[in-house]
């Protein structure tokens, strides 16, 4: 664990500044470190970089991954950013721009989530959804406990470790650019920038 936990303190005091905790309350522990980042509105973030990250208060599955990683390694906990590839199809109650943009084929991508080696064993977390989303029919996961396995946020359909080294984008926008067109990966990034824009309407 990293005595002063920098990251942490910045999630701390970015929250504090949003409303979301009291700025004298002690640093969060890990399940409440997990659920504020699963709360932080589903959009792309401006970099990779997990300062940036929680600065900006916003990330989808990939950077939403590497932030809760990095605090994670704060804590002493371990983790393994996982890539699995999938198929997205929005639930009949969705926003029309939501379904227009699938139209009648899914939407293809690679989803990101952890695997935390925690003291209990290793276990599946994934922080994708905020709280907020449950109302759209989307899979949130509302708690943090040790040693239980989370619900992953889509069904896989093929899965890798994220080779130690390699940056978690890069290994998924490989994924993409061997398995995908490009007409497909177009209509995936206007699906995912159109999800974005409605998360932050509603922040």
């Amino acid at each position: 664990m990293t005595a002063d936990l920098p990251l942490t303190r910045l999630l701390h005091a970015e929250a504090a500044a949003r409303g979301l905790r009291d700025p004298d309350a002690p640093l969060p522990d890990v399940p409440e470190v997990f659920a504020l980042v699963r709360d932080m509105p589903y959009a792309r973030a401006e970099t990779h970089d997990p300062a940036d990250i929680v600065r900006g208060w916003r990330g989808t599955c990939s950077t939403k991954h590497e932030l809760l990683a990095a605090l994670l390694a704060e804590h002493g906990v371990g983790s393994t950013v996982i890539a699995c590839t999938q198929e997205i199809v929005p639930p009949p109650g969705a926003a029309p721009e939501l379904l227009a943009l699938s139209g009648s084929e899914p939407v293809v991508d690679v989803h990101n989530y952890l695997i935390v080696h925690a003291p209990q064993g290793d276990m599946v977390v994934d922080a994708t959804w905020p709280l907020a989303a449950a109302g759209a029919g989307l899979p949130v996961n509302p708690a943090w406990v040790w040693g239980e396995d989370q619900t992953i946020a889509c069904t896989p359909l093929e899965s890798w470790p994220v080779p130690a080294g390699e940056s978690v984008a890069d290994f998924k926008d490989r994924l993409l650019r061997e398995r995908y067109t490009s007409e497909v990966l177009e209509r995936r990034d206007a699906f995912i920038r159109a999800v974005g824009r409605l998360f932050l309407a509603g922040a």
